[in-house]
């Protein structure tokens, strides 16, 4: 009965290609992503809602020239891909879509509804000459802020009430940085869904869904990945004109510190905009365990490596090595941060509410260094015992 089983690819998929090796398939229906190689695209494309998948299998081995097992293929179709949606099948319960599994306690602030409507009205920020002039300008008046108010950015200390005016506008920042990115992806025809927030290495963030992105060129998905910064930069400009304007100094120099803390997006070690940048350029899906197999394969033969390993290498040794500097900088330079972090919350969180109390970066740092250890320390943990388990 089995081996006369019609495969029926479901009418809710699309195919699209990544580069010249590997496709995803798009299930709109269940909003799944799955990235197959042209190997395996190419043999779907034979399913017609007909052929057995003997027949199929025949077709495909002597058209390419391949060796693919009934086995191998039943598996592929129906232990795999079935459980997206991709194939239909009665007996298999499709998998729903989640957030990313690095995305903790994720939910939705502004919905797709509300989004759509800020998003339809702001293609011309990405018309060239428009975006050009944006980026000129914004490097003059910054470079400007930077040199009048070098004091006040880099060592004065915000006020208990100055402070609460920071976070109201920096929230109010990271919302136009996600309105980038929803803007950039509509701009380029790609669906966008809402804004929401939830927690990344222990800390609250904020992201926009664009995983729609990967229908669109990669230059284009760079693009969309850039557009939060980029939109950020137009709403730290208001800021400061609005400072400039009414007299209100502390309105330039919160612009100042708010573009300096998305500077921290190009980071290309954690999943941030510099991350996706550089797995779109690349053309890497998932570009930190790309570069951790590249190791594993260190001492195995690179007869076939081309530049892109040896690239995915450096990288994976790097991003094990900022690791291991990490881990050095707080156990042996700084282990008080460690021992005494629960004093040292307890101690920021009674001062918020302390008359006198001075806000700055620098401390706050001090408390997210030790947040990033303990987050760090329960990954290795969590993997460690999911070993020992696997071996039993």
């Amino acid at each position: 009965m089995i081996k006369n089983i019609i495969p029926v690819l479901s009418s809710d998929v699309s195919f699209h290609p990544i580069n010249k090796n590997d496709y995803f398939i798009y299930q709109s229906k269940y909003d799944h992503r799955i990235k197959i190689s042209s190997e395996f695209h190419d043999f779907i494309k034979l399913i017609d809602d007909k052929k057995n998948l003997n027949e199929i299998l025949s077709e495909y081995n002597m058209k390419y020239n391949s060796n693919l097992t009934f086995d191998f293929a039943y598996d592929f179709l129906y232990n795999k891909l079935a459980h997206y949606g991709i194939i239909v099948s009665e007996t298999t319960a499709v998998i729903p879509s989640t957030k990313p599994s690095y995305l903790k306690l994720n939910f939705i602030v502004f919905n797709e509804r509300i989004v759509s409507k800020i998003t339809k009205h702001l293609h011309f920020l990405f018309a060239p000459k428009i975006l050009l002039t944006i980026l000129l300008l914004s490097l003059f008046i910054l470079s400007f802020c930077f040199y009048e108010y070098n004091y006040e950015i880099f060592k004065k200390g915000i006020s208990k009430t100055q402070w609460l005016y920071f976070f109201i506008l920096s929230f109010i920042g990271v919302t136009f940085h996600e309105i980038g990115h929803a803007s950039a992806a509509h701009h380029y025809g790609a669906k966008h869904g809402g804004i929401g927030g939830g927690f990344y290495l222990f800390m609250p963030v904020y992201f926009a869904d664009v995983t729609d992105i990967w229908k669109l060129t990669k230059s284009q998905r760079i693009t969309v990945n850039l557009a939060g910064m980029y939109f950020e930069l137009i709403y730290v400009l208001l800021l400061i004109l609005i400072g400039f304007i009414f007299a209100l100094p502390y309105l330039v120099v919160f612009g100042c510190i708010i573009i300096l803390s998305s500077l921290r997006n190009l980071n290309p070690f954690i999943r941030s905009d510099g991350y996706w940048v550089l797995s779109d350029a690349t053309e890497k899906q998932n570009l930190m365990l790309h570069g951790f197999i590249a190791i594993k394969r260190l001492f195995l033969s690179r007869k076939n490596w081309l530049s892109i390993n040896y690239f995915l290498l450096i990288y994976g040794l790097i991003s094990y090595i900022f690791m291991l500097f990490f881990i050095y900088y707080v156990v042996i330079k700084n282990p008080d941060s460690i021992l005494y972090f629960p004093q040292n919350l307890k101690h920021f969180i009674v001062n918020l509410f302390s008359q006198n109390f001075e806000f700055s970066l620098a401390e706050l740092g001090k408390l997210l260094i030790p947040v990033l250890f303990f987050y760090l320390l329960h990954g290795f943990i969590k993997s460690l015992f999911s070993k020992i388990i696997a071996k039993k």
